[in-house]
């Protein structure tokens, strides 16, 4: 088969032909039909996230199973699944065992433990696999697997209650499915942009109000949770006048709220995943 192969670090990606892929226990094989390119492409062909080369990237893989390997129960030839970052994890390790399996010392990892979706064929660990609708096209679909996984976890993690106000932070390629995705599941949603051309696309995403900083979100009302999309530390901590601002009195709003900031794994790996100054009772860091 055909793949997008990086032979060493900070190298230049060769398309050549690879041997194909065969379904072992607990795997289908994919006939790719789109993979997405995220900038973590970038860092992965810089090394700049650990693993060996050569590397045949794509974390945003989807398309349809042409083989499945003996035993595999849950997906069928002609499936359409794409699969997310995690591939397979211990299971016993303590991170696992917490529920933070992205943070196990044995994960394997789409486009570098494990290939990506560079390729013309894959192989996804069936449990690792997620359906596509017949409805979403491939492209569609395929950036969900990535930025829509990550701003999904973010929210999910945050846990915001049905009565709380989620605001965005960064309308961009992640802020922009984060929007759609806390209004989706009932929640009063506020976009934080600096880009007043992007105000009638984010109003048409659902969003019910746009400000442009902290200051504006906390004469909003405030929020409860701030979903931050953005890679600024500056634009971060601005933001955090906005917490639960203007609540009514006695108002508990989970005693403050919380700031929930997405970045790429390597970030997570350099520094601290609970940081807790005490000017702010919580800011919790969490990865997709």
């Amino acid at each position: 088969m055909r793949a997008a192969v990086v032979p060493a670090v900070n190298s230049s990606w060769q398309v050549k032909e690879v041997p194909q892929p065969q379904p072992e226990l607990n795997q289908v094989l994919v006939k790719m039909h789109a993979s997405g390119i995220c900038y973590t492409d970038v860092h992965q062909t810089l090394g700049h996230l650990p693993g060996p080369f050569p590397r045949i990237l794509g974390h945003e893989p989807v398309g349809e199973i042409v083989a499945v390997a003996p035993g595999v129960n849950t997906r069928k030839i002609g499936d359409r699944v794409g699969t997310a970052w995690i591939q397979s994890t211990c299971g016993r390790c303590e991170w696992c065992q917490r529920g933070r399996r992205m943070f196990c010392p044995y994960l394997k990892g789409t486009g570098i433990e494990a290939q990506g979706g560079h390729a013309e064929y894959m192989l996804m660990n069936a449990d690792a696999t997620y359906l596509i609708p017949d409805e979403v096209s491939y492209e569609q679909a395929a950036p969900i697997f990535c930025a829509g996984y990550t701003v999904y976890s973010g929210l999910r993690w945050a846990d915001p209650q049905p009565h709380e106000r989620v605001a965005v932070l960064g309308i961009g390629g992640l802020g922009h499915l984060a929007v759609q995705f806390a209004k989706a599941a009932g929640f009063e949603t506020i976009a934080v942009s600096h880009s007043p051309d992007k105000d009638k696309m984010i109003r048409d995403l659902g969003a019910d109000e746009v400000v442009r900083d902290g200051k504006s979100l906390a004469a909003a009302g405030g929020a409860d949770v701030i979903l931050s999309t953005s890679n600024s530390t500056q634009s971060m901590v601005g933001q955090h006048s906005g917490i639960a601002a203007g609540r009514p009195a006695g108002y508990d709003g989970r005693r403050c709220g919380a700031a929930v900031g997405l970045a790429h794994r390597s970030d997570h790996q350099a520094h601290s995943h609970n940081w807790q100054p005490a000017k702010w009772p919580r800011i919790s860091l969490r990865s997709p």
